[in-house]
């Protein structure tokens, strides 16, 4: 019988830019691989499944600390006036324990930012 453990968050590690990022509480992605089904004439089952463009949605939930600049310290996004120098960024989620890539994004943007701030509670940073 073959011995099986269930991964938990504390055993994973993600990367921006190839640099640790801390300060991540938690991450959820979507991947749509664009598969579209091709029919022939008075076909009722599809004939072949076709690739289309493979997009990735995900957003990552973190903390804001202190001094740290933010998403734009960190090169992840560009000031708000520079809106068309916004840099491609890498993402890699992967294992402590024998460094399995969960996920590896080479090229993608950061399109949304959310930050939420309670009275008495911590600041958090939010991006997809």
């Amino acid at each position: 019988m073959a011995f099986q453990r269930t991964i938990v968050g504390a055993e994973c590690k993600v990367y921006l830019n190839d640099k640790l990022y801390n300060e991540v509480q938690s991450i959820q992605w979507t991947i749509d691989y664009g598969e579209q089904e091709i029919y022939g004439v008075d076909s009722v089952l599809p004939q072949e499944i076709a690739p289309t463009k493979v997009t990735v949605r995900g957003r990552v939930n973190g903390l804001r600390v202190r001094n740290s600049g933010g998403l734009q310290a960190s090169g992840i996004r560009p000031l708000i006036f520079d809106v068309l120098t916004s840099p491609y960024i890498s993402l890699r989620v992967q294992t402590r324990s024998n460094g399995e890539d969960l996920i590896f994004i080479p090229n993608m943007k950061v399109t949304k930012e959310t930050v939420s701030i309670t009275a008495k509670g911590v600041l958090k940073l939010n991006f997809d």
